[in-house]
């Protein structure tokens, strides 16, 4: 309940909000992180929206808060929503790392584009999703020559996909060619995995020649790297 949020001076603008179980953060993508409070907000009897935001002392550590609004309707879980650049990163149960900026209700008899009440069980905002994604059928593929130890073979590659990281699909990759374990992860749409990563390969693309090391995990439809 509301009853539990305290500011942290009589002068604090925002009201403190503490990690209500430990959580791990054990990759860089968000996290929620429950609080144990719930809405609707009372405050002084009079219920409030607010505007979720992280705590400095948080950020100097590598602990980053995602702002979010707290709506004057809301009547389940309030969560915060935090990722670090660091993992992996513990957040001990009772530790603040949020606050709540309490806000009155503006738009208060403005006529709402829904009628529907909200439910206990909903996150996030009302309405669509936009998720901007990438036309991969319109990229331009070209035959790559991959090089290791006077060896070679040829596949289809996708180029200019925008990703930061080169993969090619495990069922192209020679089985007498060494793979390397890999300390980190490849995240995309369809979610993240661990692929183990190629030697240092040369890479030969229209005469052209580079020097690069290839994840090992599953492409894209009508691609081999």
């Amino acid at each position: 309940t509301s009853q539990q949020l305290q500011p942290a001076t009589c002068g604090s603008l925002g009201l403190d909000l503490a990690a209500a179980v430990e959580t791990d953060l054990l990759t860089s993508k968000p996290y929620k992180i429950p609080t144990g409070i719930h809405g609707p907000l009372q405050i002084h009897g009079q219920t409030m929206g607010g505007l979720i935001i992280g705590r400095s002392s948080a950020a100097i550590l590598g602990l980053f808060v995602e702002p979010g609004i707290i709506d004057a309707d809301c009547c389940g879980k309030i969560m915060i929503i935090a990722h670090t650049s660091y993992p992996p990163v513990t957040v001990p149960k009772g530790q603040r790392i949020a606050q709540l900026i309490p806000l009155p209700q503006m738009t208060k008899g403005l006529e709402p584009m829904s009628q529907v009440p909200r439910t206990p069980e909903g996150f996030g905002s009302r309405g669509g999703l936009a998720l901007l994604t990438l036309d991969l059928n319109t990229r331009p593929k070209k035959s790559c020559r991959l090089i290791h130890q006077g060896h070679s073979i040829v596949l289809k590659g996708l180029l200019d996909t925008g990703a930061d990281t080169s993969v090619i699909d495990p069922g192209y990759w020679p089985a007498s060619w060494p793979t390397q374990p890999a300390a980190t992860t490849v995240s995309g749409i369809g979610g993240m995995t661990l692929a183990s990563r190629t030697p240092v390969l040369t890479v030969e693309i229209e005469g052209r020649q580079a020097s690069a090391a290839l994840s090992i995990t599953t492409f894209a439809e009508n691609a081999e790297c």
